[in-house]
Formats: structure tokens, C-alpha cells, sequence
């Protein structure tokens, strides 16, 4: 019934701060067993956090912390007994009611890991290891919920497809570890351009995506030469600046299809970088009506 610590986790945990603070927890512990509670895992997790600092962990996603529970436990228990005297019944009951909560709090620890594992692996399966921008993944997902939301608001959005020339040559005459340094860079001055609700996504090698919503492809122009001023400005190993050619649609003026809207803005890129321009938008009929926006040098 009482949970076995090793005479090692009973050493390990700082007694000083134990006796200074186990007492009121056991207090509010007992006060638990006997006052219903609107909402018990509310409070269970509350015990799991405060008995997380007694066990010297930072927080109750710790994986540890279910075995800490244990050793507190018997603590805990050697606490109680000492509080209840000579009341043998006293103490057995107590002890029974101790092991029950403790169980109750190890499950809601273990099924709040799992939460926050789950968190974590659903962050990491939908973001670029390297900038910690979202990914094509996150993409494929976000652009579907836009389509929606225009589709029965009204509400337009843009999408920028963005290529930066530069980076390849950087890997080669620097090496990964400059071609990272900058890349991230690029990530960090795109995400300084944009408000909170617009997406920044890697695409993978050089390009890069963004999703405003609310935006028509006018106004999403005056952000993508403000991106590309930032992205132009990214100091790098060369001393060049960095070229960015941008392609730049938007829905539904554009099409209504993630795909058809995808191929559209990676057409408009393309013409950009191949007329030697900054950015084009897509339907205009004449690349060249861009003609001020060209790069530098």
C-alpha cells in the first residue's frame, strides 16, 4: 500500500525545503480529502505542481515526477503518521486515503505528459527545424482553413512566393554553418515585416511563403517590397546583397484553389526572377509594368 522509495531518491530531495513546506501541504492535502471540490483535477494537478518544487523539478510534464511522487509519497505517509500519534485506525486510514490521492495525481501528471507530448510532436511535425517558421505541412493546412473563411465571409487573402538567390552560394564558398546562420536571418527579417495573423512558412532550400489574410494583392505588394528591402539588407558572409524575386497572388481574384493558387504564385515568381524583378503580381499582363522594382546591382 505504501510506495517504496530508494534510500538514494530519499536522499537526493532537498529536506530542508521539505520541512519547511511539507507540513502546509500536508495540511491542504487533508482539508482535500474531505471537501468536494468543483473540479478535482484542478486541484490534483495543483498538488502535482507544488509537489513537482518539493522534488526539485521545474514543472509536471517532468517524466520523472511520477517516480518523484513515489518517494514523496513515503515522505508524505512518515508525515502523517507522526501528525495522527497513537490512533492506529487514524493512521491506516489516513495512509489508504494519501495512496488514493497520490494515484489520482500520478494519473493526471502521466495524462498531462501525454498532452504536452503531444503538443510537441504536433509543433515539430508542422515546423522548420532550422528558421522554427511552419512548414509545407502546416501550410497544406492553413491555406485550406483561409479558403474556407473566404468562402463563407468574403474575407480575401495573399500569398507571397518568395525566392532568395544567394543562399547556394554562400554554402559553397562558407560552408552550412554560414548558409544556416543566414538563412535564419532571412527567417528572423520576414518575420519582422508582418503582422500577427500573417503566416511565414518555409518551403524548403531557398523559398519561402507567405499568407496574409485580409489582404488584397495591392496591398500585398507594399509588403512584399518591405520584405524584400529587409531580405536585401540580411548581412552575409559576401557582403552582396541577397536577391529576391516574389510572386504574388491572391483569392479570389486569383482562384478559389489551393493548388491553382500554389502554381499561380510559383508562375508569378518565376517571371519575376526571369524579367530581373522584384516582384510581380499575378494577372498583370505586362511583367515590365513592375519595371521599377528591379534588383540592384
Amino acid at each position: 500500500m505504501v510506495s517504496q522509495a530508494s534510500l538514494h531518491d530519499v536522499e537526493r530531495l532537498d529536506t530542508a525545503k521539505i520541512a519547511r513546506e511539507l507540513p502546509s501541504l500536508i495540511a491542504d492535502i487533508a482539508r482535500a480529502l474531505h471537501e468536494p471540490v468543483p473540479d478535482p483535477t484542478v486541484q490534483r494537478l495543483e498538488f502535482a505542481t507544488r509537489l513537482a518544487e518539493l522534488s526539485g523539478r521545474d514543472g509536471i510534464a517532468a517524466p520523472q515526477l511520477v517516480r518523484d511522487l513515489s518517494t514523496l509519497q513515503s515522505v508524505l505517509i512518515g508525515g502523517l503518521e507522526s501528525g495522527v500519534g497513537h490512533d492506529p485506525r487514524g493512521t491506516l486510514d489516513a495512509v489508504e486515503h494519501v495512496a488514493e490521492l497520490f494515484s489520482a495525481i500520478q494519473a493526471d501528471v502521466l495524462e498531462e505528459v501525454l498532452r504536452t507530448r503531444s503538443r510537441e510532436l504536433e509543433w515539430l511535425g508542422s515546423t522548420d527545424s532550422l528558421t522554427g517558421l511552419h512548414n509545407v505541412r502546416f501550410l497544406q493546412q492553413h491555406i485550406h482553413h483561409l479558403l474556407g473563411v473566404q468562402k463563407r465571409y468574403g474575407h480575401p487573402f495573399a500569398v507571397l512566393l518568395i525566392d532568395i538567390e544567394g543562399l547556394k552560394r554562400i554554402n559553397d564558398a562558407y560552408g552550412k554553418v554560414a548558409g544556416d546562420r543566414t538563412l535564419v536571418s532571412v527567417a528572423t527579417a520576414l518575420g519582422e515585416q508582418l503582422r500577427s495573423v500573417d503566416t511565414p512558412i518555409r518551403m524548403g532550400g531557398d523559398e519561402f511563403l507567405l499568407l496574409l489574410p485580409h489582404q488584397t494583392s495591392i496591398r500585398a505588394r507594399v509588403v512584399g517590397e518591405r520584405v524584400a528591402d529587409a531580405v536585401e539588407a540580411v548581412e552575409n558572409p559576401t557582403g552582396q546583397p541577397l536577391r529576391v524575386s516574389i510572386g504574388v497572388v491572391s483569392c479570389p481574384q486569383d482562384g478559389t484553389d489551393a493548388e491553382q493558387l500554389l502554381e499561380t504564385a510559383d508562375a508569378a515568381m518565376y517571371r519575376a526572377k526571369a524579367a530581373g524583378l522584384r516582384i510581380v503580381v499575378a494577372g498583370d499582363g505586362d511583367a515590365m509594368r513592375d519595371g521599377g522594382n528591379g534588383h540592384a546591382g
